[in-house]
């Protein structure tokens, strides 16, 4: 009856227009999809560890249609193990972060590297947060915080020239912060202490 009512040109005009919203529909779904993301941060930020993981963890268990979203999902995870203190699961988290980055218009990698480099400097692993923090410089060489982050590591590492060149670069695309001077500017004037200190032994 319903074909014998309608010409077949109104039914096909009907279905391509039905089709082209549903694909437009679906696409933005792909896409645009952060809403478990946006809950996961504020269920981690509320401490709701396990409501935090399950938001994350909703784009790795429907591939089908979110495995676009896999390192978005990997690096809330990252945070979320962070935040737990578990510094190895948030490793492993951050690691398959940049292993699946692949949204199309949104990367993790860069603030998964930065993220390493944090957990490193956490366990005194300096030269591992050294290769962390290079990653991210490479990845955006006009990031200041990771220049920073990286000059701090270098200077826990003990290579001071090397931490010096960083804090300048640093400080040349904005980065407000201090610390990282003062620690190598302290460092320097160390020498001139212990002169002063023997000069005055000499003279008593």
């Amino acid at each position: 009856m319903f074909f014998r009512r309608y010409p077949i040109h109104i039914i096909c005009t009907l279905f391509f227009v039905f089709f082209i919203g549903e694909l437009q529909c679906l696409k933005a779904q792909m896409i645009d999809n952060w809403f478990h993301y946006e809950q996961g941060m504020r269920m981690l930020n509320a401490k709701k560890w396990d409501h935090a993981q399950r938001e994350f963890t909703y784009y790795l268990n429907h591939p089908e249609m979110h495995r676009h979203m896999f390192g978005v999902a990997y690096f809330g995870r990252g945070l979320l193990y962070q935040a737990m203190g578990k510094l190895d699961r948030a490793l492993e988290e951050f690691r398959l972060a940049i292993q699946n980055d692949h949204h199309p218009s949104v990367s993790v990698s860069e603030s998964s590297y930065i993220n390493i480099g944090a957990l490193y400097m956490t366990k005194k692993s300096y030269q591992d947060a050294i290769t962390a923090y290079s990653k991210a410089v490479e990845i955006n060489p006009k990031n200041g915080l990771a220049h920073y982050y990286l000059g701090l590591a270098y200077l826990r590492a003990g290579e001071y020239e090397k931490a010096e060149k960083e804090a300048e670069v640093a400080k040349k695309l904005g980065v407000p912060f201090t610390a990282l001077s003062d620690e190598l500017n302290k460092i320097k004037n160390k020498p001139n202490e212990t002169t002063t200190k023997s000069e005055t032994s000499k003279a008593n």
